[in-house]
């Protein structure tokens, strides 16, 4: 009866204190070279929260040996879309690619028509997603106005390195799905608290990490 009389606890403390719930969370994604980006954002299934690993080197100070951080290290995160009827992560995800690598553009002419008089030319910017924002929240009123406090986790540059359909099954009733990995450069995190009539205050302390 512990866990059930802390569990208890912790919902009745409101929506300041509360835990968040898994399933109140929505994801943006952010684009300027592949448009369909902005309209996945209600195919998605499920996303982790950002990884991350400190290294770190013992030094000797004197008699003490300290720990002291050297880098960051961020690791892939996964995500998960559902197949839709219009096919709307899949036109994303063509976008994507044919940004990516001329193997996934239908070729109209020779393929070395991007040469200059170096090699092929690069792009303007490596960025294909320019970000993606995970926002979590806690519950809301009758209108669906007043959230609890936004968190917001940003992925800035993030980059897919791989990609995995489903088995199609006729004994399974399940949606068919997509699942991607992707990198990410470095990650920041906002607070955002909402007031009356929906408007949001200034976001607070936003604290960015990066790779060394």
């Amino acid at each position: 009866m512990a866990a059930l009389t802390d569990a208890m606890k912790w919902y009745n403390l409101g929506a300041d204190k509360a835990p968040r719930l898994k399933y109140h969370f929505q994801v943006a994604f952010y684009s300027s070279k592949v448009p369909d980006a902005r309209y996945i954002y209600d195919c998605v299934k499920s996303i982790e929260l950002p990884k991350y690993s400190i290294d770190t080197e013992v030094v000797n100070s004197w008699n003490v040996r300290q720990l002291v951080p050297t880098k960051i290290s961020f690791e892939p995160i996964s995500i998960a879309f559902h197949d839709t009827h219009d096919n709307r992560f899949q036109n994303f995800l063509t976008g994507y690619l044919g940004v990516a690598s001329n193997s996934f553009r239908q070729v109209t002419g020779g393929v070395r028509n991007g040469l200059d008089g170096f090699g092929l030319k690069l792009q303007e910017s490596d960025a294909i997603i320019d970000k993606i924002e995970i926002t979590r929240f806690y519950g809301a009123d009758d209108d669906r106005i007043n959230l609890g406090a936004e968190s917001i986790a940003t992925l800035w540059k993030p980059k897919i390195i791989d990609v995995q359909h489903d088995t199609l099954d006729y004994s399974a009733s399940e949606t068919v799905t997509w699942q991607i990995s992707v990198r990410f450069e470095s990650v920041t995190y906002e607070t955002i608290t909402s007031g009356g009539g929906g408007n949001p205050a200034a976001p607070t302390d936003s604290r960015v990490y990066g790779a060394n």
